[in-house]
């Protein structure tokens, strides 16, 4: 063990600039789209501040926009997602750049994304309350749309730098680690900085953070954009041209497209237990510096099955690790029901849920790819836009119904306009517990779909060489 860690240097300038044999992914390549993935999730993770939900500190606290509101703009950003949905699947299958099909979009969307979100922080809050909900409406929109491609445009381009598998799942791993100090750092700083400026409900914070994470977000980025190159086994005359209805067409035939969406949508709710963690510092505990503690400390939990997933998933399969990971964090948040008044106990089962999902990221990003590269072995044709998209099209569609339950408990409760209600716990609790009673059965029934998926590392090995073959013969 003690001599291969001694290689390891080595091995990194052997195959700096040049894959190993069979391998082809450079360590190079591999830095850049890691390091430059911190500036991306610097900035996504702000996405989640301005978030369209009553435990979004900004919008729902400091803007006071009601829960049920917020669930009806839901609504409304859902049809938009529903109907920009096909128009970016034909963008992104349709791309022929000479920087590839995602690589383009990490330079296009970025910087809009980024003054977007600064926007949200400098609307307003003095003005009438409809026209406050529009404002804030028509600005999401816009950030939503920007913020999409340029996520998206990261998240492909791991699936696309390498067919092999296993390399793959070991990229995503390890890049996933590197490039999660992004939101670890944001998530850090900015409740303790808040501090300085007001606290978490407190605008200034927004309007002088946002801008200096969102500069720094947007230089690292580019290192992805520059030092990154796509590898798709095809022949070296494809030309991407994708028909929408035969996109569509030739998706709905794919049964693993349809049975790793029936389980994202079946796990819309199990992140509800994440969204605890602001209210019970700033509510319960009453401390803006112990949310940015916690924020760091819960930020670790998913390190552990984020850097096993690749050992784990050669082990047990990637299918098998989705299924237990999703089964043991049902029995932690079940255990948060009953130490909630107990603070330390709570956080250490909010941890240990949290952990659980450490390697969800690596594990169904993976087999997204693989279910690209078979469709592309069933069609002959690479359908990444219209996967991803038609998988977000059927999400958001779901979420449209899904979004309306948890704030129609927030106001059964006793949340509407003023969130000051949340310091007493007789409304507290409860929403607590819905929230994590959710989250339960969401990581149970998501479940159920996975038991029927059943292509294999071996299998996918198999489409890859037969690509491989094709490509070859033209």
């Amino acid at each position: 063990m003690l001599e291969k860690i001694k290689e390891i240097p080595m091995e990194i300038k052997n195959h700096w600039s040049t894959p190993a044999e069979g391998k082809y992914i450079p360590y190079k390549e591999f830095a850049s789209y890691s390091i430059g993935g911190i500036g991306v999730n610097t900035i996504n993770s702000l996405f989640g501040y301005v978030a369209l939900n009553a435990n979004c500190l900004l919008i729902g606290s400091a803007y006071g926009i009601k829960p049920t509101h917020l669930a009806w703009l839901n609504i409304i950003m859902s049809i938009i997602n529903i109907l920009k949905a096909p128009i970016i699947s034909m963008m992104i299958d349709n791309t022929n750049s000479k920087y590839g099909k995602f690589r383009p979009y990490l330079l296009y969307t970025g910087v809009p994304t980024a003054i977007l979100l600064c926007v949200m922080a400098f609307i307003p809050n003095d003005i009438n309350y409809t026209a406050k909900v529009a404002v804030i409406g028509v600005v999401y929109a816009c950030l939503m749309v920007f913020q999409a491609l340029y996520a998206q445009a990261f998240t492909s381009l791991a699936q696309v730098l390498t067919p092999n598998g296993e390399e793959r799942t070991g990229l995503l791993s390890v890049s996933m680690f590197i490039y999660s100090l992004g939101p670890s750092i944001v998530n850090m700083l900015l409740p303790i900085l808040a501090g300085l400026t007001g606290g978490m409900t407190d605008f200034k914070t927004y309007r002088i953070l946002f801008p200096a994470f969102s500069v720094v977000g947007i230089i690292l980025s580019i290192i992805t954009f520059k030092g990154t190159e796509e590898k798709i086994v095809v022949a070296k005359d494809y030309v991407a041209k994708v028909k929408f209805s035969e996109g569509i067409k030739q998706v709905a035939k794919n049964k693993y497209f349809w049975l790793i969406n029936i389980h994202s949508i079946l796990s819309c709710l199990k992140y509800g237990i994440g969204s605890i963690l602001g209210w019970y510092c700033i509510y319960q505990i009453k401390s803006d510096a112990m949310l940015g503690i916690m924020n760091t400390v819960i930020g670790t939990a998913s390190v552990p099955l984020m850097l096993l997933a690749p050992l784990l998933a050669k082990k047990i399969g990637k299918r098998n690790v989705l299924i237990w990971t999703n089964l043991i964090r049902a029995v932690f948040s079940g255990l948060m029901l009953v130490t909630m008044d107990n603070t330390v106990l709570f956080f250490v089962f909010l941890y240990l849920a949290t952990l659980m999902m450490g390697g969800d990221s690596v594990v169904t990003t993976s087999m997204t790819a693989e279910i690209f590269d078979y469709q592309q072995w069933k069609t002959g044709v690479r359908l990444e836009g219209f996967i991803t998209q038609l998988g977000a099209m059927l999400t958001t569609f779901a979420g449209m119904f899904t979004g309306l339950i948890i704030p129609y408990f927030y106001e059964h409760y006793g949340l509407e306009k003023d969130y000051t209600v949340l310091y007493d716990a007789s409304v507290r609790t409860p929403i607590f517990n819905i929230l994590i009673i959710t989250t339960i059965i969401s990581c149970v029934i998501c479940v159920i779909p996975i038991l029927f998926y059943d292509l294999n590392e071996k299998d996918h090995q198999k489409i890859i060489e037969e690509l491989k073959v094709r490509a070859d013969e033209k």
